[in-house]
């Protein structure tokens, strides 16, 4: 099939939402990038690979960011729709 006879692609919207948060790392001042850390954990630092203790986030709190931006539909720029 050559490229000629192909559909353009129409752009997809998002299909879910997760937070990162960042971390100073104490040894080096990176800021380490985590996934909405909801436990107690060591996180690692990817430029000096030391570990370190993190502060969880607020599981109730990500919830309702989750909900107030449906999941990432309420995030979509209205031009595109």
């Amino acid at each position: 099939m050559s490229s000629r006879n192909k559909k353009p692609l129409a752009p997809v919207k998002p299909a879910g939402l997760e937070m990162i948060f960042f971390y100073g790392c104490p040894h080096c001042s990176h800021r380490v990038p985590l996934l909405a850390p909801t436990q107690p954990a060591m996180a690692q630092c990817d430029a000096c690979a030391q570990h370190f203790p993190i502060v969880p986030v607020d599981e109730k709190t990500l919830r309702f960011m989750k909900t107030m931006l449906a999941n990432g539909r309420a995030g979509i720029d209205p031009d595109f729709m």
